[in-house]
């Protein structure tokens, strides 16, 4: 479609250039004369890529990335075990399987380090990591780039896994990847564990791991084959039978939407899918709800995060900082305890999980789905008892505002709320005992679409709360929201250099505050010899806000693009007195970090950490490229024609592969050793205001 190309060269000189004159000559003499092939560089090395994220608890001290930024009293005895090596090449339906063997030492916690490098051009690709039927790790990859390609490490602290890594296993990690002429990355992977003798975290962080984990999956390991559901082509359902001396039980959900569902907050309602001629617009709204059910009754629900890959909207927004949860899925818990009179029966349970979108609708192709069971014992011997559970489901309202102009805008107003609260008496121990569980969630979601779908803009809000609480005494509670807000435009030249081009924009953010046992890391544990009376709870809070341009020659043949991204994290205690959670209060702030890419080069990263014991190490920034000519026209465009494929949706598209059979996607390791040092730009980067009220909060607790 034509439009004027001229537009987004004003927004690009505004945004990076003082000179209009100069960047439109640029951009003429980058359009008119491309960059000539040239030689591969011996000495070049690969882009690092990362996730900006808390800090881990290592044997040695606190660790940010695969570097230790501060010391704990005293070093703890470890060893490493090398879980995999493996190249991922075209893999779909063969993931890797290998035997894992417990470490020779004594152990109380766990870390795992999942390396990948990659050169070529790939799609990013969604990957989990399976013990058995259960899954432990659900990540993706970054796209890479020609030679000499890119390189990204990942540690994730897998200490509420302890009981698995007591006892023989099968490992399996699914990555499908899918290589020929025109893709040609493979991805090859590296996963090592460090086990090491316990820290002082008592009171706080992961708690006590479980002594128990059970599958809620496919359970198709026998086979070497990946248990995840692809839904809702698969029934997500399985029985379980578990002992009967439960004391408590948290249910975990990974949820994943792709394909069509890939940009899920970002559908229209489906009053409005049909406004544009020879369009159909991916509906059902932004809303989805993953219900839990217990012999089918309703047991709990989840809100899913609205993670954008490394494919997603325009490439230039994730290289070589990536977005949140990229490397690292996080699972939502929905405490069971309430339902222990039921389970504890000694009979086989089905467990169950359905995705829904706006009115309850089932979803289209499709979510990966997978869940387990996270279980601690009471005495030997003891059976635990309770009434029948008292559930109190509020009806998920919807409400809709629509302003439609047919064929040429649409724009919508969104909202809904849903409450769940459930409780029942138990018996424990000979103990009697009240168990209770409450979820509250609220979304609010505006959009505007026009142009065929070339033009989207969406402004999304996620909150939610999920209390559990025994004896009216709060156990574990978790505040949250994610904003989520993008606007792009998608122009088709039919004239000129350009094939395509993309301009976009995409701001996310995520906050929490967390009190109680988590089943998971909370990233205080680092922190905990040095927090002395302040182990209440952890507030979190992190922004990250991009715009970029993209193009694409002769059809995808080269692309290319421009772009800057910011993004800030800190993570703090939380004081128990301190009720109100609307904002990021921090006390004390624990880390921070405040990270600046400008056409792929990083340009800012500072950090601060809590009483460091040793000085942080320097990481290498330098001037930012005025433009970054690539490959990478293996995007995930939020919408085009219609259609939402996704990074694995489009490969299978485009390779005429089955979805339903192609299976999920996929991600790799290895181990890198490289910074992101670039050649001087033509000019100074262009310093852009993010969040202010936020970064002055986050810095005035860095002086203190």
């Amino acid at each position: 479609m034509a439009r004027a190309w001229w537009l987004l060269v004003l927004w690009l000189a505004t945004a990076v250039l003082s000179n209009p004159a100069e960047m439109r000559e640029l951009m003429r003499r980058a359009g008119e004369d491309p960059l000539e092939p040239q030689e591969p560089d011996p000495d070049a090395e690969a882009l690092r890529c990362f996730q900006v994220t808390g800090p881990v608890l290592g044997p040695k001290g606190i660790l940010a990335g695969n570097e230790i930024v501060g010391h704990t009293a005293s070093a703890h005895q470890s060893c490493k075990v090398l879980i995999l090596e493996h190249v991922f090449s075209n893999s779909y339906g063969h993931p890797y399987v290998g035997k894992f063997t417990p470490p020779s030492c004594e152990f109380g916690r766990a870390i795992f380090n999942l390396t990948v490098v990659s050169e070529g051009r790939q799609y990013d690709r969604l990957a989990t990591l399976w013990v058995g039927d259960i899954e432990v790790w659900r990540t993706s990859t970054a796209e890479p780039r020609p030679h000499p390609g890119i390189v990204w490490s990942h540690v994730k602290d897998m200490t509420n896994y302890k009981s698995l890594w007591k006892r023989p296993q099968t490992v399996i990690l699914d990555l499908g990847n899918l290589v020929n002429e025109r893709y040609t990355g493979s991805y090859n992977v590296s996963l090592t564990a460090t086990f090491f003798d316990e820290h002082d975290v008592s009171g706080l962080g992961g708690g006590v791991p479980a002594d128990l984990i059970v599958p809620v999956s496919a359970r198709k390991s026998s086979q070497g084959l990946s248990s995840v559901f692809v839904y809702p082509q698969e029934q997500a359902e399985c029985p379980v039978e578990l002992p009967r001396n439960i004391r408590r039980a948290v249910l975990t959900v990974a949820a994943t939407g792709q394909a069509a569902e890939e940009f899920w907050w970002s559908n229209v309602p489906d009053p409005v899918t049909k406004d544009f001629a020879n369009v159909t617009l991916p509906g059902l709204g932004g809303f989805r709800e993953v219900r839990v059910r217990i012999d089918g009754r309703l047991a709990g629900l989840t809100w899913p995060f609205p993670v954008v890959f490394t494919g997603g909207i325009a490439p230039p927004l994730h290289r070589p900082l990536v977005g949140l949860q990229a490397f690292d899925l996080a699972e939502h818990e929905v405490d069971m305890t309430s339902w222990i009179g039921l389970i504890c029966d000694g009979r086989p349970h089905n467990v169950s999980l359905e995705v829904v979108g706006e009115n309850s609708v089932r979803v289209p192709q499709h979510w990966l789905l997978s869940a387990k069971m996270f279980v601690w014992l009471s005495s030997p011997g003891s059976v635990s008892l309770g009434e029948v559970p008292r559930v109190n489901i509020s009806t998920p309202t919807f409400d809709l505002n629509l302003v439609a102009d047919p064929d040429k805008r649409t724009q919508y107003r969104q909202l809904a709320k849903r409450a769940f609260n459930v409780r029942a008496g138990l018996r424990i121990d000979g103990q009697k005992v009240l168990s209770e569980w409450h979820q509250l969630f609220t979304m609010k979601s505006e959009g505007t679409v026009a142009g065929g779908g070339d033009f989207q803009q969406v402004r999304a809000s996620y909150r939610g709360q999920d209390r559990a609480l025994l004896d009216h005494i709060s156990v574990y509670e978790r505040n949250y929201g994610y904003p989520i807000s993008t606007t792009y435009v998608t122009k088709r030249p039919t004239s000129g250099p350009y094939s395509m081009t993309i301009k976009a924009n995409l701001t996310q953010g995520l906050e929490q505050v967390m009190t109680g046992e988590s089943v998971f890391a909370t990233g205080i544990e680092p922190f905990m010899n040095k927090m002395f009376s302040q182990k209440h709870g952890v507030e979190m809070l992190t922004m990250r806000r991009g715009r970029v341009s993209y193009y694409q020659r002769e059809g995808g043949k080269s692309s290319g693009g421009f772009g800057d991204v910011r993004q800030t994290y800190a993570i703090g205690g939380h004081d128990l007195k301190n009720r109100d959670t609307s904002e990021f209060r921090a006390e004390p702030l624990l880390y921070n970090r405040d990270v600046t890419v400008i056409n792929e080069t990083v340009v800012r990263d500072e950090e601060f950490v809590y009483k460091p014991d040793m000085a942080l190490p320097q990481r290498d920034t330098a001037p930012p490229r005025f433009m970054v000519e690539d490959h990478f026209d293996q995007y995930a465009p939020v919408m085009t024609d219609g259609l939402r494929g996704g990074s694995k949706g489009f490969s299978a598209k485009r390779f005429n592969l089955d979805l339903a059979i192609a299976g999920p996607r996929i991600k790799g390791s290895e181990r890198a050793k490289t910074p992101n040092s670039k050649t001087p730009a033509h000019q100074k980067p262009v310093e852009q205001p993010l969040d202010e009220v936020v970064l002055e909060r986050i810095k005035s607790r860095t002086s203190q």
